[in-house]
């Protein structure tokens, strides 16, 4: 099995008989309005790419994880001419990626289910998928010619890793998301030092998702991707160099891991894009001579920053009163047709207001109690959301050209709330599409309907507590438990006090946790000296990412 590395979270996996394109990301114009940019480039691979795809012998495959735009490159794959090839995409509910490739015009679309198995010669593609609320996701394994290769990107199946290696045996090679890729805290209006603060505990915390990963999977080697994209937009590129943010580089993750993992025995490689791995030596059979490293980083961003400028020019211009008005009656429309189907609007506790950076005194006011938005000259709430726009970016949402969710990752806005708590109805409200905000309900309370419970020891001490995390739905049975009271989702690492019935630290969910009058006789101790259940993992200190934002 030779697998390639086509940059971000793209790869090439090569059997004998047959070749699987995943995700390949190749686009000059990146991703997210152009706000994200491959890093390092990786453009001069899509002839490579294409005549991969294109090229008849082996069975042709080419994945798509989910619908993001680094992942899914709509302008690439459009590019193709011959399409003789199967394309593979998870069954979502939201069948959007299945209606896109059912007018491409290729050999075969096939939607698959959660741990699907798709037959080639010698082996098989197997995709797991992954989808609660807003999040639409999966990953895919790859096994032949002896070896087996598992791309989980940024899927978050953490819960269920061990399970998997139970059922599939030893994994030769894994790859897995390390890096941040949500507006929190990047778009929000924080003092600095809060800034780094939440940025470090959610960087730390992404990379403790990693180690515990390995430990489940135990692969011969680890490759680095799916890390951070290159902002080269004037008003993003400081991102790129700030002391602490959400966006660390491989070699920042290797630390960690060499400190957190001391005698693991997997490789960590961190792969240039056009780098060629053999999977059964674990040697590289090519690598491009261009690396970047530390060294060379600023000069290399500089280079690079200045190349796409023309893409960032061509953004500027300044509307006139008539066209931002005209946006602005746009926007309240959309606002209210959301509105009037989010059926959880009394759960929202503080307005959401919007500020179009060219009508400061016009601000746009929700009011979920009342299920109205109204124009509204200033700020008049202490407790609110509040998010500043420019006309010209969120005209783009209004137009189609952008979904809700790829303007919130375009970091083009300004975000801030008061209290600092993380809203999860307010925050679907603002990302979901309005054709999904009904299904985006539904999936809430699904997810608490779910009321089984479980058992989970902490500090001597046994509780009862409901099993299904009451953010996504998570299985806390797969969980972990630190300093002896706090229940850490395996997914998205949110913190839940047994101390006070399960009480999330920065949220108003719970697990309902409920003290256990019986004391356990026998149980097994993990490194941080409290019992857990036998189908609970070891357990260690580690740091805790704050809800997504």
């Amino acid at each position: 099995m030779r697998i390639t590395f086509l940059g971000h979270a793209g790869f090439a996996v090569e059997t004998a008989g047959a070749l699987v394109v995943m995700d390949p990301w190749l686009t000059p114009q990146g991703a997210f309005d152009s706000a994200w940019m491959q890093l390092p480039r990786n453009h001069h691979l899509a002839p490579r790419v294409r005549e991969m795809l294109e090229t008849p012998g082996k069975e042709r495959f080419l994945y798509i994880s989910h619908e993001h735009k680094d992942h899914f490159d709509p302008e690439f794959l459009a590019t193709l001419a011959r399409r003789d090839f199967t394309v593979l995409v998870p069954k979502f509910k939201r069948a959007e990626l299945q209606e896109l490739f059912a007018k491409y015009g290729c050999k075969r679309v096939i939607a698959c289910e959660d741990s699907r198995e798709v037959p080639i010669k010698g082996g098989y593609i197997k995709l797991f998928v992954s989808e609660q609320g807003t999040n639409r996701d999966s990953g895919v394994m790859v096994r032949g010619d002896g070896q087996c290769f598992l791309n989980i990107n940024d899927c978050k199946m953490h819960d269920r890793l061990a399970r998997v290696i139970a059922e599939e045996g030893a994994i030769d090679v894994f790859s897995a998301q390390f890096s941040g890729a949500i507006w929190h805290p990047t778009c929000y209006e924080y003092p600095r030092e809060t800034y780094a603060e939440i940025s470090r505990k959610k960087r730390d915390s992404k990379f403790e998702a990693v180690s515990r990963a390995l430990e489940a999977v135990q692969p011969r080697a680890y490759m680095a991707a799916a890390g951070p994209a290159a902002f080269l937009d004037p008003a993003l590129y400081a991102l790129n160099f700030e002391d602490v943010n959400i966006f660390p580089r491989a070699p920042a993750l290797f630390s960690f891991l060499e400190k957190r993992l001391p005698d693991a025995p997997t490789r960590y490689l961190e792969p240039m894009p056009g780098d060629v791995l053999d999977a059964g030596t674990l040697q590289f059979v090519s690598q491009v001579p261009e690396r970047v490293t530390a060294d060379n980083f600023k000069a290399y961003l500089e280079t690079y920053a200045k190349d796409m400028e023309h893409l960032f020019v061509e953004r500027r211009r300044d509307l006139p009163r008539e066209e931002v008005e005209d946006i602005l009656s746009r926007l309240h429309v959309e606002l209210q047709r959301k509105l009037d189907l989010l059926d959880l609007h009394d759960r929202v506790g503080m307005p959401f207001y919007v500020e179009l950076t060219e009508a400061p005194t016009r601000l746009l006011r929700v009011d979920f109690k009342h299920r109205r938005v109204e124009e509204v000259p200033e700020l008049r709430d202490t407790t609110r959301y509040a998010m500043k726009v420019s006309a010209g970016d969120i005209v783009r949402v209004l137009d189609r050209k952008l979904n809700w969710e790829d303007f919130l990752l375009s970091f083009r806005l300004r975000l801030s709330r008061n209290p600092d708590v993380y809203e999860p109805v307010l925050h679907g409200f603002l990302g979901v599409e309005v054709e999904d905000i009904r299904e985006f309900c539904d999936g809430i309370r699904a997810t608490e309907a779910r009321k089984e419970r479980t058992v989970v020891e902490a500090g001597g001490k046994r509780f009862s507590i409901q099993r299904f995390c009451p953010h996504q739905g998570a299985d806390l049975s797969e969980g972990w438990v630190e300093e002896g009271r706090y229940v850490v989702c395996p997914r998205h690492r949110w913190q839940f006090d047994l101390h006070n019935e399960g009480a999330c630290k920065t949220n108003n969910a719970s697990l309902c946790a409920e003290p256990l009058l019986d004391k356990p006789e026998h149980g097994r101790k993990d490194r941080g000296g409290d019992k857990v259940p036998a189908d609970m993992p070891p357990v260690d200190k580690a740091p805790v990412e704050p809800p997504r934002a």
